[in-house]
């Protein structure tokens, strides 16, 4: 059955068992953990690796204590400070005011920079905050500062990866960097399924990224006629395409709008497309939203669009998914690990703005979609929960424990 037949089943991420803790267990458990991430939230507003803030205050209503090591990408951004009790380290390299997963192609003197000012910072605070653990956050190349600085202080190693690391391993040199990042380390943890392909990660644990509570809540409007993305306005997110598929979408849904929320590089060039396409009076850029209000605009849209190149596990599409939205998404493995064309949402081609508009009209249209939305979300949030994904990590940080 299809979207059509009222019938929506969300593919399963299944934990392993051995990480199904009873609760008691894992609550009497706390260590102090260094995370050494690429993104966190870089200022007030910011929702840049949002996630890890979100996994660090989910583990910190557990008793565990995170320190959190990231780069500087901008300037306004403070060298430390202490977010919501998080004490944040913020290493120096010379970013251009971008992610360095945002320079085009890897900047060979930034990224030397980068992994010797960030290795330097982990090395100092393993000294000062003393931590149990270190956790890296995409193996590339956080996760790869992550497993030296185990190496070299005798500290547990448990590195995660998200999906962009996983794609840039095949190209050389990096593909050396990131095989050393992983046989260094003592524990890997991928966020999709997917990603256990390669003979690299077949061993490792599946913990998806997880998700609010507040997006379970959400109860979409499924007679509104609103189209909304909420991805970066940067380029591997190709946000032309889906303004380029607006005028084909008001040609069978006159009535149909988009609203943009982010901010980024193209944001001019962007409404600057749309003027010229004549529709200007049916986008709407939102500019940056803060994380939680997020699921006010979701509850005022039917469909929520992606157009990314490529990504790791979209946390953005499980937010939407958790809302109750009906997710258009552009066909890539990140995406087909949630979405079976038809069934949970649709898959376009990228770069395809016709057989992207095909898919939002056909959503638009829909009215057959509401009745297995409720057991959707039941499903979701059995899987990517904080409190069961700061579990499940957890029960990894316990069996690194038990090994010293």
């Amino acid at each position: 059955m299809t979207l059509y037949d009222n019938h929506i089943e969300l593919h399963h991420y299944s934990i392993p068992d051995s990480l199904h803790e009873s609760e008691s267990c894992v609550i009497a458990f706390a260590v102090k953990v260094l995370m050494i991430t690429n993104g966190y939230p870089d200022y007030p507003g910011s929702y840049r690796g949002i996630f890890i803030k979100k996994l660090c205050l989910a583990l910190k209503k557990n008793g565990l204590k995170t320190v959190v090591l990231c780069p500087r990408v901008f300037k306004k951004s403070p060298f430390f400070e202490v977010d919501e009790e998080i004490p944040v380290h913020r290493f120096w390299y010379p970013s251009g005011e971008k992610p360095l997963g945002q320079s085009g192609k890897i900047p060979i003197l930034a990224m030397c920079v980068y992994m010797l000012t960030g290795l330097f910072c982990a090395l100092k605070l393993i000294i000062t905050e003393k931590p149990d653990i270190i956790h890296g956050h995409w193996i590339i190349p956080t996760g790869l500062i992550a497993a030296i600085t185990g190496k070299l202080t005798g500290k547990k190693v448990i590195n995660t990866a998200h999906g962009m690391d996983v794609r840039l391993s095949v190209k050389f040199p990096v593909s050396i960097f990131f095989k050393t990042a992983v046989w260094l380390s003592d524990k890997v943890t991928v966020v999709a399924g997917y990603m256990k392909k390669g003979q690299l990660l077949k061993n490792s644990i599946i913990i998806p990224c997880g998700i609010d509570e507040s997006f379970y809540e959400v109860k979409a409007d499924l007679l509104s006629k609103t189209v909304i993305s909420t991805r970066s306005l940067e380029p591997v997110y190709n946000i032309e395409t889906l303004i380029k598929a607006i005028p084909l979408v008001i040609k069978q849904v006159p009535e149909a709008r988009l609203m943009i929320l982010g901010e980024g590089s193209e944001k001019q060039s962007l409404m600057k497309l749309a003027d010229s396409l004549g529709i200007s009076n049916k986008v709407t850029f939102a500019g940056r939203v803060n994380n939680f209000e997020i699921p006010a605009f979701f509850k005022n849209a039917k469909v929520y669009v992606s157009t990314s190149l490529e990504d790791g596990t979209s946390v953005s599409l499980l937010e939407a998914l958790a809302s109750g939205l009906i997710p258009v998404v552009s066909d890539i493995e990140a995406n087909r690990a949630w979405i079976e064309d038809g069934i949970e949402g649709f898959l376009f081609p990228v770069k395809n703005p016709a057989y992207l508009a095909d898919k939002i009209c056909i959503s638009l249209k829909t009215e057959k979609i509401g009745i297995k939305a409720n057991q959707n979300k039941i499903k979701l949030k059995d899987q990517v929960s904080w409190a069961t994904i700061s579990k499940s990590t957890m029960t990894v940080y316990r069996q690194l424990i038990k090994t010293y």
